[in-house]
C-alpha cells in the first residue's frame, strides 16, 4: 500500500503486502456533498477521512472507472487513448463491499451520458446501421442482380429482364396511369435513369468492385 495512505473500508487489505497486485487507490471527494456520500456508503463508525484516506477501485462500479481518454479530432474522427492511471467519474462512488453484509452493496443506477457521449454513440450506431444496410444490399454481378432485382426494387414497379439488361419502371397509378421513371441496368452495371422518356443520368459502374441498390 501507497506509503502514508489509509485504507478506510472495512476488511479491505488491498496493496497490503507485496504479493498482492497493485490496485489503483483514490482519495476523498474534496466536495463536502460527496465526501458525506462516500462516507455513508462505506458504513465506517466515526469516520472522518483525512487527506491521506483512500478507497481502493475494487468498491466501486466499473461504470464510475475512466480506463481510456477521448477526444474528437477536427474532422469529427475519435481518439482513444488507454490512460496509465485509472480515474473516477465526477459522480463516482463507493458501492461493491465484498467482505461486508451484502445488503451494504448494490449496484448504482446507470447515469444520463453526456451530450458528447450520446452524439458518439449515436455515430456509432449510424455506422453500424450503414455496415448491414451495405451487407444486405450490396451487388456483385449483373446474374446476381438479376436474381435479386424484383426483391430489392419493392412494390409499384414493373421489372422485365432480358439477357444482358433489367428495365425497371416505376407507375404512377394517380388518375391515368403512367410511367413516371425508368431505369435500364446493363449487364456492365452501367445505369440509365429516364423520366418522361428523357434520359437524365447515365452512371457507369465498370470500374467499381461492388453496386449497391
Amino acid at each position: 500500500m501507497g506509503k502514508g495512505r489509509k485504507r478506510c473500508v472495512p476488511g479491505c487489505n488491498s496493496n497490503y503486502n507485496n504479493t498482492d497486485n497493485y490496485v489503483s487507490l483514490f482519495t476523498f471527494p474534496k466536495d463536502a456533498t460527496r465526501k458525506k456520500q462516500w462516507v455513508k456508503s462505506i458504513n465506517r463508525a466515526y469516520c472522518i477521512p483525512s487527506s491521506t484516506a483512500v478507497v481502493c477501485i475494487k468498491h466501486f462500479s466499473s461504470q464510475f472507472i475512466i480506463k481510456k481518454d477521448r477526444v474528437v479530432r477536427d474532422d469529427g474522427s475519435e481518439l482513444v487513448v488507454k490512460r496509465k492511471i485509472l480515474k473516477l467519474t465526477n459522480d463516482a462512488y463507493p458501492s461493491i463491499f465484498l467482505n461486508q453484509p451484502s445488503y451494504l452493496s448494490h449496484e448504482p443506477s446507470t447515469s444520463r451520458k453526456s451530450p458528447s457521449e450520446r452524439i458518439t454513440a449515436l455515430k456509432l450506431r449510424d455506422e453500424q446501421k450503414f455496415a448491414e444496410w451495405c451487407m444486405n444490399h450490396t451487388v456483385n454481378s449483373f446474374e446476381i442482380f438479376q436474381e435479386t432485382y424484383a426483391k430489392k426494387l419493392g412494390d409499384g414497379c414493373l421489372n422485365i429482364r432480358t439477357y444482358n439488361s433489367v428495365l425497371c419502371y416505376r407507375l404512377d397509378f394517380n388518375q391515368n396511369p403512367s410511367i413516371d421513371v425508368s431505369i435500364k441496368i446493363y449487364k456492365n452495371l452501367t445505369i440509365e435513369i429516364f423520366h418522361d422518356s428523357v434520359l437524365l443520368k447515365t452512371k457507369c459502374c465498370k470500374r467499381s468492385r461492388n453496386r449497391r441498390l
